[in-house]
């Protein structure tokens, strides 16, 4: 048994022999491309790209949520935040998305609002009658933090 030889490309391992027998000593017969190492890391595959909406109306939100009830100004497929900002950078240069918020700005972990209502908690026999604890409410998609 011959000794074991990996593709750089995909990954695959093959026993020489094999590899002799099929008279393809320095292809990989999985995707084709040469076995031979040429010193550099082997490529990685592209990152799948996923929808991201921006919501320019009430807090101007970069979000993979569709909301029903609004309709996104823009839509960009990008491989992660960091690539979609870019993407926006680009249609909408002075978004305050970009601009550096400061850190009193309270906004909705969910969804990033800046929209944001203080509701008094409810009484109840738990919690008793004189509770003066609030919540803050998104106006946006309606969460409780």
């Amino acid at each position: 048994m011959g000794r074991t030889i990996l593709c750089p490309h995909c990954r695959s391992t093959f026993d020489e022999d094999i590899l002799k027998q099929r008279d393809s000593e320095n292809t990989c017969l999985v995707c084709g491309k040469c076995l031979l190492s040429d010193g550099s890391q082997p490529e990685e595959p592209p990152k799948e790209k996923t929808k991201w909406y921006y919501y320019k109306d009430g807090g101007e939100t970069l979000t993979t949520t569709l909301y029903s009830f609004e309709t996104p100004t823009c839509t960009f497929d990008a491989v992660d935040v960091n690539d979609a900002k870019k993407q926006l950078k680009e249609v909408f240069p002075n978004s305050q998305l970009l601009q550096k918020r400061s850190q009193d700005t309270v906004s909705c972990p969910l969804c990033g609002c800046t929209n944001i209502q203080l509701v008094p908690r409810k009484y109840s026999l738990l919690t008793g009658f004189a509770t003066n604890q609030v919540d803050r409410m998104c106006l946006r998609c309606k969460s409780r933090f």
